[in-house]
């Protein structure tokens, strides 16, 4: 009897263990933007779970991502709650191998007849030549993608169509120097509501940030450090790396969003990374303490042309 109990306590001891625990991608935050950390689950915790939440009200979309240890209760499906005012949408899925819950993960929100109105152009050509698109799948928004380019004339690039809450608010900015570049993504959720032409704000007040800026065309411009100073929304310094060889494409001053989860994603092809820090002239070309304490790298593929953000809204097309 007294081996028995000895016994039993030693297979409860082991199976404590932190070292057999289901171990689970941690965090809470913004579905594009969730900043993983480790999580060791308890026993009774038998999955790793990835939960989104979606809110619409009066026009206004927030979202929100939960990711973590569960019990398996909640897994593996959507709930729906209209209340007229307010839309809310939860789904959640799960899976039992460590750290199976990564990657971006949104609520599924289905889509009940909405088209929106689609051009490809600019302010001029998109005010009277836009054509009704109607949406399908999980597009439950109507997107509108404006561009300016600043140089020493202006130009701007508009896109309208169907798309989801993925992008949505999103202040794409970036100064390598020689062009800055101003993209804002705005979404709204009624019937032609992107029919409006609406110009993109631009702050071009200096914020006191210093990057070092270029735009890699062959010609070897980036191997001259050139200081850019930054403004407005651009209070982050940006490096453009190809790997394996280790040369910078681009560096620039950039808003935040450019380094973040699915715009990176999209700006970058698998054979580059990203490299984003904080700090006057902290994008300095040192690849190695680059990506020492961490980069932002691509997920996908997608293609480069120019250095230029005009590949973010290439890419972006894809997505509405």
């Amino acid at each position: 009897m007294k081996m028995t109990k000895w016994l039993s306590l030693l297979l409860l001891c082991v199976s404590l263990s932190p070292g057999l625990s289901l171990k689970c991608n941690f965090c809470t935050g913004l579905p594009y933007n969730c900043q993983e950390s480790t999580q060791l689950c308890t026993l009774n915790h038998t999955s790793c779970m990835s939960q989104s939440f979606t809110v619409v009200e009066a026009g206004n979309v927030t979202e929100w991502t939960y990711k973590g240890c569960t019990q398996g209760l909640v897994c593996n499906e959507t709930i729906y709650i209209n209340l007229g005012y307010k839309r809310t949408y939860i789904s959640s899925q799960c899976c039992t191998t460590d750290y199976c819950n990564t990657g971006t993960y949104y609520a599924r929100v289905p889509v009940a007849s909405l088209s929106c109105a689609a051009c490809e152009g600019n302010n001029v050509s998109c005010a009277s030549n836009q054509t009704p698109l109607p949406c399908a799948g999980v597009q439950d928004r109507c997107m509108t993608i404006n561009t300016l380019y600043v140089n020493d004339s202006s130009s701007d690039v508009v896109y309208k169509g169907c798309g989801t809450g993925n992008l949505c608010g999103r202040r794409l900015e970036y100064n390598s120097g020689g062009v800055r570049v101003y993209t804002e993504v705005s979404c709204c959720g009624s019937n032609y509501c992107n029919q409006g032409i609406k110009s993109v704000t631009v702050d071009e007040t200096p914020n006191g940030v210093k990057c070092y800026g270029c735009n890699e065309t062959g010609a070897g411009e980036c191997n001259t450090l050139k200081t850019v100073s930054c403004t407005g929304n651009m209070t982050t310094c940006l490096d453009i790396v190809a790997f394996p060889r280790g040369n910078t494409l681009m560096r620039a001053c950039c808003s935040k969003d450019v380094c973040s989860g699915l715009s990176a994603s999209v700006l970058l092809q698998a054979s580059q990374k990203l490299h984003c820090c904080q700090g006057n002239m902290c994008n300095n070309g040192d690849i190695t303490s680059y990506f020492k304490s961490g980069s932002t790298t691509a997920h996908r593929s997608m293609f480069l042309i120019g250095g230029a953000l005009l590949v973010l809204l290439k890419g972006l097309r894809t997505l509405l």
